[in-house]
């Protein structure tokens, strides 16, 4: 009965990769060798000379490095502003989205894809149907009528991308 299991997983698994559907391969995959567990990187120390191994150091390190980094005070002389060419104003980039606007939009996201800070999976979104649509559609222009927008949205999140 195992035996079956087995075959049967590797004829799915196979099945998954001749056909390009990287998603179920990767999850029968995921079957045999179980889940992965995430191993957390060390941080150097600012001055370069303790190997930071525990988390709270290695957020400590990181907010000590992106401090650093965000609070040098720079100069811009005004000739280099004088220098970069003056574009026009585009006005039709202050009116609101449009309810087509939206909807491509919504038809662009990803599926599969991580939850937003709302919670909510990007297939709601690109399945809710027309209703659904009206009512983000509803939301966000009220949002830009107003001038007002979350602070989740006004908030950068930094990501940082490991060299070697």
């Amino acid at each position: 009965m195992q035996n079956n299991w087995w075959e049967d997983l590797a004829r799915i698994t196979q099945q998954c990769a001749d056909i390009g559907d990287y998603r179920r391969f990767y999850e029968a995959l995921k079957t045999v060798y179980g889940p992965t567990h995430q191993i957390q990187s060390p941080l150097r120390s600012s001055d370069g000379q303790q190997l930071l191994t525990e988390k709270p150091d290695i957020l400590t390190g990181w907010a000590e490095h992106f401090n650093t980094l965000f609070s040098i005070d720079r100069s811009v002389q005004d000739a280099a502003l004088h220098r970069i060419p003056h574009l026009p104003l585009i006005e039709e980039l202050d009116d609101p989205p449009t309810l087509e606007e939206t909807i491509t939009a919504i038809g662009q996201l990803k599926s599969h894809t991580a939850v937003g800070i709302d919670g909510i999976p990007p297939e709601i979104w690109k399945n809710g149907g027309v209703v659904l649509h009206g009512k983000l559609h509803e939301l966000l222009v009220c949002r830009w009528e107003q001038g007002n927008l979350p602070q989740d949205l006004r908030d950068a999140v930094f990501i940082t991308l490991y060299e070697n």
